[in-house]
């Protein structure tokens, strides 16, 4: 019970450094890993959902006014564009929700890419579609290739 729970809150955090210490320390089978791994994804996908949420508004309550000018001819808000802003929406316009979705499992943690989806895919209905279905594939990827490294190894 104490290595479910383990499992759960390890790939919550950082999903594909769960693998090794579930299949190699835990010894789980194929089935027990990619079952409890995704409810740990799932859990941690919408908890970071629901905590990227609460920041962002509280975020944007207390520095509301710190990237706008105001024009005083015109009158209007006006958002001042920096090298992070640009940086950010180049990865959005690459990568897209699928993309973002596909590297966080892989490459980013879960917090951060549930983060990024959260913040620039706020209207999307299918992003936690993507990032549910991101897990499953990468949790079949990982148990695969931790399960049969060794017989791959000697091939």
């Amino acid at each position: 019970m104490v290595q479910i729970i383990l499992t759960i809150l390890f790939s919550s955090f950082k999903f594909a450094a769960t693998f090794p210490l579930v299949i190699v320390k835990f010894e789980f089978s194929f089935a027990e890993t990619i079952l409890w791994t995704n409810v740990g994804g799932i859990a941690g996908i919408y908890f970071f959902a629901f905590l990227s949420e609460k920041l962002l508004s509280w975020w944007k309550r207390i520095f509301r006014r710190s990237n706008r000018k105001i024009l005083a001819d015109e009158q209007q808000v006006k958002k001042i564009f920096t090298r992070r802003n640009r940086r950010i929406v180049g990865i959005k316009q690459k990568y897209g929700l699928v993309g973002i979705a596909l590297i966080t499992p892989f490459m980013l943690s879960i917090p951060v890419g549930v983060f990024l989806v959260v913040r620039y895919y706020r209207t999307s209905k299918t992003k936690f579609l993507y990032l549910i279905g991101a897990n499953l594939l990468w949790s079949v990827i990982y148990t695969g290739f931790y399960m049969f490294w060794e017989d791959l190894l000697r091939k």
